[in-house]
Parts: C-alpha cells; sequence; structure tokens
C-alpha cells in the first residue's frame, strides 16, 4: 500500500496512455484494415492537436489589445461584444475558446482531414498492408508495437498541453500532482514547452496572453500590508556597502549574463532563510523591518528579502532588473511568493531568477521549467 500511495497520479496515467497503444499493437499485429484505421486515427489526433493550439492562439489574438478588421466588423453589428471582449474575464475566455474549438475542428476536418484520408491515408495503407504481410510473425509484431509510437506521442502531447491550461487556473491537488510528475516535467520541458515557445503559436499558457483574467482572479500579495507599509522602491533602496559588495562580486565581468549570476550565487550562498521571520509575519507583520539592507546586514531573511537585494545589486553593476509577485510550489503547496528576472541585452530577454530557490543548492537561475513551481507572475517594480 505504501508503494502505490508513492505513485504519482498523473505519472501513471502518462505513461499508460503512452505504453498502452504500443502493447495494442504488439499483441494485435496490425493488418490491411488495421493500418488503414490507425493512419486515420493519427490523423486525427493531429487534428485534435492542431485545433487545440490553434484556438488558444487565435483566442490570444482576439483579446489582445492591437485593432484587427474582424474585431471591428464584429464591434459594428453588435457593440455590446467590444465591452464583453474587453473585460477580459475568465467568462469571457472560456465561451470564445469553445467557439473557436468546434469551427477550427471544422474547418481542419473539412479543408485537411478529408481530402488527405482520401488521397494519402487509404493509398498509403494499401502499400503498407502488402509490405506488412510479407513479414514474419515476431518481426509483423514488433513493427506493430513501434508504428503505435506516433499515436502515444500524439497523445501525450495533448494530454501535457490540456493539464498545462488546466494547471494555469486552478490551484489543487490535481495541479500538485502535476508539477511533482517526472513525466510531464520531461515532456514539458524536452518537448511541449521549446516547440510552442520557438514557434510561439500558444502565447496563453507561456507569455501572459491570459495575463488580464488571471490577474484579476488571482490572490497577490500586497507588499504594504505584508510588509509593514514597507514600499518597494524603499525595500530596495542600496547601501555603500551593498554596493561596493556587487562590484567585487562581479569584478572585471562584463558579460551581463555572467554578472546576473554571479551576484545570484552570492545570494543564494550567503543569505539563510529565516522561517521565524516567516512565522512572525504570518502572525502579524507589525514592527517587522525587510528589504535589501535587512538582508544584507543580518544575511537572513524570506523570499521578499531576498528578491530586494537581488535588485539593489543588480542595480549597483547595471543591470536592469525586475522584482516579481506571484505564487510558489514549495513542495507541499503553494504560496506566496517574490522573485526576479533580469534583462539580458545580447538575446534580447528576460532571465528569471529565484534566489530564494536557490538557497537550496538547486539551480533556479534561467532554469528550464521554471513556471512549474512558479505562477501568476506579475510585475511590481523594473529598474
Amino acid at each position: 500500500m505504501g508503494f502505490l500511495h508513492n505513485i504519482n497520479i498523473i505519472t501513471l496515467l502518462m505513461v499508460g496512455i503512452f505504453v498502452i497503444p504500443i502493447l495494442v499493437g504488439i499483441f494485435y499485429p496490425l493488418s490491411g484494415n488495421k493500418i488503414r484505421s490507425e493512419l486515420i486515427s493519427l490523423l486525427d489526433s493531429l487534428e485534435c492537436l492542431g485545433t487545440i493550439i490553434l484556438a488558444f492562439y487565435f483566442t490570444s489574438l482576439v483579446f489582445s489589445n492591437s485593432e484587427n478588421w474582424l474585431l471591428n466588423s464584429l464591434y459594428q453589428l453588435n457593440p455590446s461584444i467590444s465591452g464583453w471582449i474587453t473585460s477580459k474575464n475568465i467568462e469571457s475566455y472560456t465561451i470564445v475558446i469553445l467557439i473557436l474549438l468546434f469551427v477550427i475542428n471544422g474547418l481542419l476536418h473539412i479543408i485537411l482531414t478529408v481530402p488527405l484520408n482520401r488521397y494519402v491515408i487509404l493509398p498509403l495503407a494499401k502499400k503498407i498492408a502488402k509490405a506488412v504481410n510479407s513479414m514474419n510473425c515476431s518481426f509483423k509484431r514488433f513493427f506493430s508495437g513501434i508504428w503505435q509510437l506516433p499515436k502515444s506521442i500524439c497523445l501525450i502531447l495533448i494530454l501535457a498541453l490540456l493539464l498545462n491550461v488546466y494547471c494555469s487556473f486552478y490551484d489543487n491537488s490535481l495541479t500538485n500532482n502535476t508539477y511533482q510528475s517526472s513525466v510531464y516535467q520531461l515532456v514539458d520541458n524536452q518537448i511541449l514547452s521549446p516547440i510552442i515557445s520557438s514557434a510561439k503559436l500558444i502565447p496563453v499558457l507561456f507569455n501572459n496572453s491570459f495575463k488580464d483574467a488571471i490577474e484579476s482572479e488571482s490572490r497577490k500579495f500586497p507588499i504594504t500590508i505584508y510588509f509593514n507599509g514597507t514600499t518597494l522602491n524603499e525595500a530596495v533602496k542600496s547601501t555603500s556597502q551593498i554596493d561596493n559588495t556587487a562590484k567585487k562580486i562581479v569584478g572585471k565581468e562584463t558579460n551581463d549574463e555572467e554578472k546576473a549570476y554571479l551576484i545570484y550565487k552570492w545570494i543564494s550562498n550567503n543569505i539563510q532563510y529565516d522561517y521565524s521571520k516567516l512565522e512572525a509575519i504570518n502572525s502579524n507583520s507589525t514592527g517587522i523591518s525587510s528589504g535589501a539592507n535587512i538582508a544584507y546586514t543580518t544575511k537572513k531573511g524570506v523570499c521578499f528579502d531576498y528578491s530586494c537585494l537581488y535588485v539593489a545589486m543588480c542595480r549597483a553593476v547595471g543591470l536592469k532588473v525586475r522584482f516579481i509577485t506571484g505564487l510558489g510550489y514549495s513542495g507541499k503547496d503553494w504560496g506566496d511568493h517574490s522573485w526576479n528576472q533580469v534583462y539580458y541585452p545580447q538575446e534580447k530577454r528576460w532571465i528569471d531568477v529565484d534566489t530564494t530557490f536557490g538557497s537550496t543548492n538547486t539551480n533556479y537561475f534561467d532554469r528550464a521549467g521554471f513556471s512549474l513551481d512558479h505562477q501568476n507572475a506579475v510585475v511590481q517594480g523594473e529598474w
């Protein structure tokens, strides 16, 4: 029972979805009719995946701030649509996505799936069936199992995509199981995220297309309340000691990414997490001092202090830096958290940095899959 208790349900589900088609292929070798059926099934899976990707892509366009002829036409026909779309709430996003899923699926089926089935799938199935029939029994079973790999991969990608969407909106036990699943992390980091981020097909999942809606629904911690009225600008103020230390840390280094990493390592290695302060803040934050100077002087602090010190040190060596708030996953549950982003001009991008999580001896500087345990990022300040 203990062994079963430790099994991640998402991992089990994803492994099952991947393995079952392959086992079916091995135990039920291909025939002429089955080859045709499997090719059609693969085409249907690709149609489903394409429908989901395009639906989210066009939804992000509909809710973007840019004007386009389609929206202008809709507004002229029905002015109330303008207010409904510009409200950018979860309900309006959901309705638009469902409509686009239905429309895009129908168009893909008519324009692509039906012609491909008639002029590609049927002729190809006949040729493959002829080749398979000439194989011996063992090799036919092996080939039948390998034949299922594309279908298994498509099913895994579809499931990972749907889980990613779900986790963007909900924080519950299923979300936690998803982020704890090593198989999900592997698929997301190695396959799904690189494809989506490079092609920029689904900015909603990775580039804040639903930012307004999610932010209106999500819980953001107000710094002035949580940190006894200390404004962010006050908290990130530096001192001559902090500035001098930052300059010594980077030395003669000129590359911005390397400078940012050296400061990240120093803070992660030299500032200890203050659990007693966390308990005190959770009870009553009145009278508790926080910020860059406190973290530097005492060599301890909570995530707010870590992030403020990183801002101060980055500014001292001429780096563009942001202070981010959102939700962080501790390994057990989600909670209010803060971290940073630093700008890397050579690649024209913002690098995610978490010195608090970095103090656990795990690299959180430009970490692949950073979004797995960081959600609902909000830029509170940029310098």
